[in-house]
């Protein structure tokens, strides 16, 4: 990780609380199209589903004007305090990351990629990155759940 993203400063982390397993964490500046975010990637490799999650620190998460949380596409929600929201950066069910690959070459890259496309949604409200299949966002999902219809992307 230092080689390729030298911003990024690790550290491991210890949870004070009995059994929650270490994690090593890496925070630093990646940017996205027209700026640069401090984020944090957290990894905790001892877990059963250890997959890693990647937060932005400054600026926080917002949603468009207008909008709420779970219409930001491609996150995970933290209902309680969804601007700590993690990026859906990968389908789990794909196969498309494992604990084989490295951090360095996928989750950050795919960090960044989410970013620009996070910058575009801002400004027009269309999500041009890829999709897993699919509701793009919390409020489509629910909407199916629902019964609604698949809305056709751009």
């Amino acid at each position: 990780m230092a080689h390729r993203w030298p911003t990024l400063k690790m550290r491991v982390y210890r949870p004070m609380m009995s059994g929650a397993a270490p994690s090593i964490q890496w925070i630093g500046p990646i940017r996205g199209f027209q700026r640069e975010y401090r984020i944090l990637a957290h990894w905790s490799w001892l877990e059963a589903v250890a997959v890693p999650y990647v937060f932005l620190l400054d600026p926080t998460l917002k949603p468009r004007d207008g909008e709420d949380y779970i219409d930001i596409p491609h996150l995970i929600l933290d209902g309680e305090t969804p601007e700590n929201s993690a990026l859906c950066l990968f389908d789990p069910d794909e196969g498309q990351w494992d604990n084989t690959m490295w951090i360095s070459d996928t989750i950050i890259p795919w960090a960044s990629e989410w970013l620009h496309h996070y910058e575009f949604w801002h400004v027009d409200g269309v999500w041009r990155g890829a999709n897993a299949p699919g509701p793009i966002n919390i409020r489509e999902m629910r909407r199916l759940a629902e019964g609604g219809q698949d809305v056709p992307r751009s």
